[in-house]
């Protein structure tokens, strides 16, 4: 009787393969097959990470999973210096490409606070609307920190690998949260990763519960910023929910997006 109850064991466990993934916080919408889990909160490599576990269980991305790349990566079809030119998982920057008029954030933009002292950066064309777009949500009794701005091909790459190591070594799994090198719309030096008080500064799934990010759902366009990754979307940007992500197009794109009632992805492919 016991080698039978040995027997079942041994035959249920097989059935049940686990991969673990180490995630802090919360992040919305992070599937592969299927993920019993808290959201996952993305990092820099160089912040402190508090694992808890998480399972996902194993499976083989395909090409028709919404988070994979395609075999044929193209070259931008617009200079990266372009608030249009469309970077996504088809679409990737030189490694050579940095924008020529990058200037620190905090250093030109007040009551925007840097967390942890960063000094980030962020193209000089875009000062002038990202601090009148922080002086209406101040007077508006709103928040905002700063989290990440610009990163380098190099930089990115890292932070890329850094999330490839938290999961791992499960590609399918950062491929929803990170960019590969190139890919990513930080390299543009025109995307800001926002954050508040409200949570501490943190990053991650539970900046869509604040007031700040209700504030700037509302309001950014007005001032150029639009957010490139919106909930229910994942299929269309390959990337899942990032409430916190922001890119700046300029003040008459917003206005032309909003009227195309387009999200950012399908009106940049529209334009490139």
């Amino acid at each position: 009787m016991d080698k039978i109850i040995t027997a079942i064991i041994s035959l249920i466990l097989s059935a049940n393969t686990y991969t673990f993934v180490y995630t802090q916080g919360r992040r919305e919408g992070i599937e592969q097959t299927t993920i019993i889990t808290e959201d996952i909160v993305q990092k820099t490599p160089e912040e402190k990470i508090f694992p808890t576990k998480t399972v996902i269980r194993n499976s083989t991305p395909t090409s028709s999973s919404w988070w994979s790349y395609p075999s044929d990566i193209k070259k931008v079809s617009r200079s990266g210096d372009d608030f249009l030119v469309l970077v996504n998982k088809e679409y990737q920057l030189p490694s050579t490409y940095v924008p020529t008029d990058l200037v620190s954030i905090c250093s030109n933009v007040t009551n925007l606070r840097c967390v942890n002292n960063t000094n980030f950066l962020i193209r000089s064309i875009l000062i002038s609307d990202l601090q009148e777009m922080v002086n209406a949500a101040t007077q508006d009794g709103i928040d905002l920190s700063v989290r990440s701005a610009y990163r380098s091909y190099s930089t990115q790459q890292t932070t890329y690998n850094y999330w490839l190591s938290v999961n791992g070594g499960n590609v399918g799994a950062t491929d929803q949260i990170s960019a590969r090198p190139g890919h990513s719309q930080h390299q543009l030096g025109t995307a800001i990763d926002f954050s508040s008080t409200e949570i501490n500064d943190g990053l991650g799934g539970t900046f869509a519960n604040t007031q700040a990010s209700k504030w700037l759902a509302n309001n950014a366009w007005k001032y150029g910023f639009v957010i490139s990754y919106p909930a229910d979307y994942e299929s269309v940007t390959g990337y899942s929910y990032e409430s916190w992500h922001y890119r700046y197009i300029g003040k008459a794109n917003t206005q032309d997006m909003i009227n195309s009632g387009m999200i950012l992805e399908l009106y940049l492919r529209s334009k490139n």
